[in-house]
């Protein structure tokens, strides 16, 4: 895990130099080709246990287009033993008012030392967006395990932060599509 972790981090810091490289005054189009990266440092399933074996973790990094985000996420569900997972995950930015933003993820991953190795992922999000590189939420969902003769599901709940483009305040899900609702035409016809 500490080897995934430092290729991750290298590669956090690859992508954080990539994003400030492709921002330029384009708006919209610049937004969909950076980066971005997820981190969950503390979260937590509903299971019964100790809470060390509860604990669940991971870090994400991928591209957004638009108000999508187009990830690969890597982490662990238990600090106290070697149940460690790779994800693609995509979110989508649903609804946003102010700083505040909703977002739906869906993910589909293997577990590594498992009997349950395919995971499923759908889960909810509630950022705030306090610069405009970082935001601070919280995220509520679940994971669906499947194995050869069992399944398994676990629910969870944490913190998160995220650093790369943010949506803008009026929403990237209809930005494009309504940026001339309402707009008087002024001139001969």
């Amino acid at each position: 895990m500490k080897t995934t972790f430092l290729i991750f981090t290298i590669l956090f810091f690859f992508c954080t130099y990539n994003s400030f490289s492709q921002i330029n005054s384009s708006g919209f189009d610049s937004i969909s080709k950076s980066f971005y990266s997820r981190i969950v440092p503390i979260g937590t399933s509903l299971d019964a246990g100790k809470f060390s074996s509860r604990i669940n973790q991971n870090f994400e990094v991928g591209k957004t287009f638009g108000p999508i985000d187009i990830g690969i996420a890597v982490g662990r569900f238990a600090s106290s033993d070697s149940t460690n997972f790779a994800e693609l995950r995509t979110t989508l930015d649903a609804t946003q008012i102010g700083v505040f933003s909703c977002e739906f993820a869906l993910g589909v991953g293997k577990v590594f030392n498992s009997s349950n190795p395919l995971m499923f992922e759908m889960s909810t999000t509630l950022l705030a967006q306090f610069t405009k590189k970082i935001g601070i939420g919280a995220i509520v969902g679940s994971y669906d395990f499947i194995g050869e003769n069992q399944q398994n599901h676990k629910n969870f709940f944490g913190l998160f932060v995220r650093y790369g483009p943010l949506r803008n305040e009026f929403g990237g899900l209809i930005g494009r599509a309504t940026r001339n609702v309402g707009r008087r035409r002024i001139g001969k016809r």
